[in-house]
């Protein structure tokens, strides 16, 4: 890992602590949700799509679970993306996809049921393992923490985005269609500025980034993309 940049004095342990504050109050009460919700499902299961359903579950409240200590724990950050846009951009490429949410569910055939329920837990299984080995790292806004190049990073620059799309279309199967799939491809889309200015403050701190970003393609294992002139100009944390 490599370290550069310094802290500015507002950036205390109390300070990061309250930031993520309503992220770890989010968390929490998601896990009770699901903990509710997986005493009823393991009370009715039955049959295969029952069980990866269960199991996607498991895997989400573990997803969350590690987002709420990281957030807790996490480093102190080196340098922040300036500004309301970079803000802006990581609460709509987070959360809109969530749109889906507001869709009537449809009634599934027993084929679809399981494969909806094996894309969501092959996605938050990977989010956790890309939350595992980023760890104190981690972060919603676009913020420099540390370099992460290794293990799931070797493979594509945003891990832990990719493993949350896999879920997210997973979850849509189960809405309204064609809306629900438009929704959450929306949602990636928006997904994309967020990363930029993710890369932007990661080359700007980490001198590093950009021969990485050069080699390593950004969402897709291997589809490699030539990175942003900005990044290239001004040269991880990888944050979630």
């Amino acid at each position: 890992m490599t370290e550069a940049g310094t802290r500015t004095p507002q950036d205390s342990r109390l300070r990061d602590f309250a930031a993520g504050l309503p992220l770890m109050i989010l968390c929490a009460f998601g896990i009770a949700g699901l903990l509710i919700q997986l005493h009823g499902q393991w009370r009715g299961a039955a049959g295969p799509a029952s069980y990866a359903l269960i199991a996607s579950e498991i895997a989400s409240g573990l997803f969350l679970g590690l987002q709420l200590i990281f957030t807790a724990i996490r480093r102190l950050p080196l340098a922040k993306s300036p500004g309301l846009a970079p803000r802006l951009w990581a609460l709509l490429g987070a959360n809109s996809s969530y749109g889906i949410l507001l869709l009537p569910k449809e009634s599934l055939a027993a084929g679809a049921a399981l494969s909806s329920a094996a894309l969501v837990f092959c996605g938050a299984l990977g989010c956790v393992a890309v939350m595992a080995w980023l760890g104190r790292g981690f972060a919603i806004f676009p913020q420099a923490r540390q370099l992460e190049t290794h293990g799931p990073y070797r493979l594509v620059r945003h891990p832990l985005y990719l493993c949350e799309q896999i879920s997210l279309f997973g979850i849509c199967v189960q809405y309204r269609q064609p809306w629900s799939f438009l929704i959450v491809l929306a949602g990636l889309a928006l997904q994309f500025p967020r990363m930029a200015y993710e890369e932007k403050i990661l080359t700007e701190i980490f001198p590093d980034y950009a021969d990485y970003a050069a080699r390593t393609p950004k969402i897709i294992p291997g589809w490699r993309t030539t990175p942003s002139t900005a990044a290239h100009r001004a040269g991880s944390q990888r944050p979630g």
